[in-house]
């Protein structure tokens, strides 16, 4: 039964990540992401369904549009795949088949296509859209409500992943400040800000503070890999994509991180 769900998850995870891929690409380009058909880029014919299959499509009329011929970006496939890789991560790290576990998969599955259409976004326009945010605090909402139905967790850890989003966006908020004072420029975007406060939600107190250290030595490879393979890269940084892995990481290992370093003063 879990092999027959992970080929769900698998399958789910491609056309979840066609969609999102998708609409990563409307809002860069300020274009309505729910309304409309999809096109292509070039010659903006509308795509039939059999143009929309994940990965397939791509490979069937060999990286072209079967309308104009224009070359389609390798773009496609890669983020397709990728979701589809992510969300077997989270099935690996989180399969069960209670509810209880069956609805903190699906809250951690939105979460991540939040953080993965955040991660495309920020990438071409160095701006994290505030709708995937707000996205990703109703799931938050909708599926902790649901949690506390089932039993999974209390009031009191509510109370607590709500302080917590509250103390890092206030702490990394101050630390902004004081480093736009310091460098002159602003160091930190305020969508950065938003990021780490909905990931605290989720993460809770410890989370939140491996959250900061973890998207740092992120930010830190990401921006070294950059300089190396985008020569003219430009001197504007998006810290987002690094927050999101970090955070997706957290939602993993975060719980064995924790229990490994506690383990050495107790």
């Amino acid at each position: 039964m879990l092999i027959y769900y992970g080929v769900l998850t698998a399958v789910f995870g491609l056309v979840f990540g066609s969609f999102l891929n998708c609409t990563a690409m409307r809002i860069a380009r300020g274009e309505d992401f729910v309304k409309g058909r999809s096109h292509c880029m070039s010659c903006s014919h509308e795509l039939a369904a059999t143009d929309l299959i994940p990965v397939f499509s791509y490979l069937i009329h060999k990286g072209r549009c079967k309308y104009c011929g224009a070359k389609v970006s390798v773009r496609y496939p890669i983020t397709e795949l990728s979701f589809m890789a992510l969300s077997l991560g989270l099935y690996a790290a989180l399969a069960g088949l209670s509810p209880g576990e069956i609805v903190t998969f699906f809250k951690c599955w939105f979460l991540t296509g939040c953080l993965f259409v955040i991660s495309l976004t920020d990438l071409e326009t160095f701006e994290i859209p505030d709708g995937a945010i707000i996205a990703g605090a109703i799931s938050w909402v909708v599926f902790t409500a649901a949690e506390f139905f089932l039993g999974v967790h209390d009031i009191k850890w509510i109370i607590h992943h709500l302080i917590a989003a509250l103390i890092i966006g206030a702490v990394m908020l101050l630390i902004s400040l004081v480093m736009d004072k310091i460098l002159g420029r602003d160091s930190m975007g305020g969508g950065d800000i938003k990021l780490f406060s909905l990931l605290g939600l989720y993460l809770g107190y410890a989370g939140s503070y491996e959250l900061v250290l973890l998207s740092c030595i992120v930010g830190l490879l990401f921006a070294g890999a950059r300089k190396i393979f985008i020569k003219k890269a430009s001197k504007e940084f998006p810290f987002g994509p690094s927050i999101a892995l970090s955070g997706y990481l957290l939602l993993i290992f975060g719980d064995r991180l924790t229990n490994w370093y506690l383990g050495f003063f107790m």
